[in-house]
């Protein structure tokens, strides 16, 4: 492996994600070293004065590298030469010095890239080889009980950095750990969700587009011989399989429009018990279901008319699949929003499934249980669209039995929130 591609490996463990703890760690074992020398320039320790400033350093860096800072080498450099200094200070390295390279040759192969990690392990080198050398072994003054308590307490301080150090990166290295196992997961649950939808996809394109081709074919081939009657049905049933993909066709490609912001509507004031009526002769055209309405008309809202149209198919579309035999529609004003509501006598939806309905391509039957086309993207799309226009759809149990799904409008004249802060923040127009 080249330099460059050495240069280019990153570090076992964020350092950000053990700035704080270690630098904390180095605080306090800076305010330890500060009280150490202060007791010591009572008691006449000529090298604790300089200690001191040392002390003081390590402190104060410490403090400012809890929350700044994107490399661990500055940091190992500054407790090189600090640690260095008081080891030469002391007149004698000891086991201070090895401990503190231990430190230094951690912190650098967890915290740095192979490279930097060297340098920093050779600058180690550099600044210590000569404090062995030139500090002077085995000085007298090293007996001392109070420079053997120094050390102890010195070699305590520096193993509990050491072990913050150590546990840090456990914790990371374990964060990390669920991280990739999250991610693996949240990737293979994206395969198995597009493996899905191009299955349902498939499905849902096939059935029209075979009943297209069949009836298309018959007509060819059998066009003398067919009345009048029997081409306008043929032909009427070719249009609504034509619409049927149309829809799904809108469906799929609103979804990364809205998710990317680039959904544009276009607000009127319409009638809305009108879109209702139209729309409900669509959907529940040829379908054995009684469905009453009991929405009047002369409410006006202000929407997409297209996007409402879109929202009421899905949801008219869901109870034409589910809804069993009886189907109502009914709605109720409030102050800022009317309300519709679609309500029918079929089976409902369990508890625990009220949100995954609303979740992308999830449907309550899937697989070999799915009783009704479809590819799971009516409610979703519903529910986005209606909050895009200031209004939301969400689903409500029935009793005894069956589903109402609520879908909310802005009525005509309601000014929204963001349209009041815009407006607050228009200069007067001077006359």
């Amino acid at each position: 492996m080249s330099i460059t591609e050495l240069a280019k490996l990153q570090a076992p463990v964020a350092y950000a994600e053990v700035r704080q703890r270690v630098n904390t760690v180095r605080a306090l074992f800076g305010i330890v070293l500060v009280a150490m020398a202060i007791t010591g320039i009572i008691q006449g320790m000529t090298p604790a004065r300089y200690v001191i400033f040392a002390a003081a350093y390590l402190t104060g860096d410490g403090i400012w590298r809890r929350t700044r800072g994107t490399s661990a080498l500055p940091m190992l450099l500054t407790d090189t030469v600090v640690f260095c200094a008081i080891s030469m200070v002391k007149g004698n390295p000891s086991l201070g010095l090895a401990v503190t390279f231990v430190y230094i040759v951690t912190g650098a192969l967890l915290l740095l890239p192979l490279v930097r990690a060297a340098s920093a392990i050779a600058a180690a080198l550099v600044i210590g080889i000569p404090v062995v050398i030139i500090s002077p072994l085995g000085d007298p003054i090293i007996s001392s009980t109070r420079y053997v308590i120094f050390d102890i307490v010195v070699m305590t301080l520096m193993s509990l950095l050491i072990g913050s150090l150590l546990y840090g990166a456990v914790q990371a290295l374990h964060a990390a750990t669920l991280r990739h196992r999250d991610a693996l997961a949240a990737e293979r649950r994206a395969v198995e969700l597009k493996d899905e939808f191009v299955s349902m996809v498939s499905h849902e394109f096939r059935t029209p587009l075979t009943s297209i081709a069949g009836f298309s074919e018959t007509l060819r081939a059998n066009w003398p011989d067919l009345t009048p009657e029997e081409i306008s049905e043929f032909l009427v049933i070719m249009r609504q399989e034509a619409q049927h993909l149309s829809n799904l066709v809108e469906d799929i490609l609103v979804i990364p429009r809205i998710e990317a912001g680039r959904l544009r509507l276009r607000p009127q004031e319409f009638d809305l018990a009108a879109e209702i009526a139209a729309t409900s002769r669509l959907v529940f055209a040829g379908a054995s279901k009684d469905v009453n309405t009991y929405i009047p008309s002369g409410v006006i809202v202000n929407a997409d008319r297209g996007r409402v149209g879109q929202i009421l198919r899905n949801l008219f579309d869901n109870a034409r699949k589910y809804g069993g035999d009886s189907v109502k529609l009914d709605g109720e004003a409030g102050t800022d929003l009317y309300t519709i509501t679609v309500a029918d006598n079929g089976p409902g939806i369990p508890d625990g499934d009220w949100e995954r309905i609303f979740e992308h391509f999830e449907q309550v039957g899937k697989g070999d249980s799915r009783q009704a086309e479809g590819v799971g993207l009516g409610l979703p799309i519903a529910r986005q669209l209606a909050r895009a226009m200031g209004g939301d759809v969400w689903y409500e149990p029935r009793f005894p039995t069956g589903a109402a799904f609520k879908f909310s409008l802005r009525l005509a004249g309601v000014i929204s929130e963001g349209d009041r802060a815009e407006a607050e923040l228009e200069e007067p127009t001077e006359v």
